[in-house]
């Protein structure tokens, strides 16, 4: 059995039906990890903190009955952890899965089956989806900030705000992209690493000369 309570630093314990999906979760990652490249083979011991409570986190910035769309979703990071859990935060998460890997979808949607999940799973490029309504854009191990906010940069009249989940490189990451865009950051240190950051972007404009 995992231990939760550190969770947010508060004595938090996800309800069991949480638990038991999380557990579900972890099982059929392992499992499909032998056929496609999920996760890298040495963070399946510690699925639990280097994966589900680092996505997790992400809760306590989102707001109930929120549109969010997860870009490049890979194994489901952090969109579907996100979606079995805010029900215990009592948050109605309107999550959708971007990934233009064909086989990553097979599996998000098998794993969507058996985890009993309300969430849409769209196998494209985002380059070619078409956006009609407002949301937030969150990322894990995706593209760089500058790169992100380029591919997202011509929809930003309906993004309310790009959430993006960092390494110790963030710091470089934010300097590249001023010299191209003007915005907003703020920074939440993880609870998984002290290298890690949680990055709130939004209010971004191309600089002009």
């Amino acid at each position: 059995m995992h231990d939760f309570k550190y969770f947010f630093n508060k004595n938090i314990n996800f309800s069991r039906e949480t638990t038991n999906k999380l557990q579900k979760y972890e099982k059929i990652l392992i499992e499909y990890n032998k056929k496609i490249n999920l996760i890298s083979k040495s963070t399946e011991k510690d699925i639990y903190k280097r994966h589900f409570i680092d996505c997790a986190q992400v809760i306590d910035f989102l707001n109930n009955n929120q549109n969010l769309l997860d870009l490049g979703t890979g194994a489901g990071f952090p969109g579907i952890v996100l979606k079995i859990v805010s029900n215990d935060f009592s948050k109605n998460l309107n999550i959708l899965l971007i990934e233009k890997s064909k086989k990553k979808c097979v599996f998000l949607n098998f794993l969507k089956k058996q985890l009993d999940i309300d969430i849409n799973i769209i196998n494209q490029r985002y380059e070619d989806f078409k956006i009609t309504k407002k949301h937030s854009i969150i990322t894990r191990a995706f593209k760089n900030i500058i790169e992100t906010i380029d591919l997202t940069y011509k929809n930003f009249s309906y993004i309310e705000n790009l959430i993006m989940l960092k390494g110790k490189n963030y710091i470089n990451e934010i300097k590249e992209a001023e010299k191209k865009y003007m915005f907003h950051v703020k920074k939440y240190q993880s609870l998984t690493s002290q290298e890690s950051y949680i990055l709130k972007i939004n209010k971004i404009n191309l600089i002009t000369t």
